[in-house]
């Protein structure tokens, strides 16, 4: 019997380091400064870190991967989050966006923050800085609802002309 869990124990270590052979790719390839979030909606200095620091892993290509993102399974999961989140949001395309888009977005992504929804609760704990203090979110909220007004103003001006 000891002898059987030693050899299911060998065979698990050695399943678990050919595991860790497979690199996921997590398309963090560099974007053009011009085309991301901060030089297309030109938020505050709060604003803008406080979104770098809560959103920015799993919402841009300019995230950084931590060092369990390069460790199977968690990798795994990491990449699809990712995947997942930048297909929602993606910071590092914003200009890609059309105007009622973007306002969408900037809704949404208050909305979530408000909920405490974002960033995910599994998240949170690894990274303790992430989420958003109370006063950041409700700055942000205020200001995306400010983008969205602005935003109505320049189309009734230019409807009218």
């Amino acid at each position: 019997m000891r002898r059987l869990f030693w050899i299911l124990g060998a065979i698990l270590a050695v399943a678990f380091v050919l595991a860790q052979l497979h690199r996921p790719s997590f398309d963090l390839s560099p974007v053009a400064a011009s085309a991301g979030f901060d030089a297309q909606m030109h938020p505050d200095s709060q604003i803008s870190n406080m979104l770098h620091q809560s959103c920015y892993n799993c919402h841009s290509a300019q995230g950084e991967i931590p060092w369990y993102g390069h460790v199977w399974p968690t990798s795994k999961l990491l990449q699809k989050d990712v995947r997942r989140g930048r297909a929602r949001l993606d910071f590092s395309n914003w200009a890609n966006l059309s105007p009622e888009m973007s306002a969408i977005r900037l809704r949404d992504a208050c909305r979530m923050m408000q909920e405490s929804k974002m960033p995910l609760w599994y998240y949170r704990p690894m990274h303790p800085g992430s989420t958003p203090k109370p006063e950041d979110t409700n700055a942000f909220c205020l200001w995306a609802q400010s983008q969205r007004l602005d935003q109505t103003a320049a189309q009734l001006q230019t409807a009218r002309q």
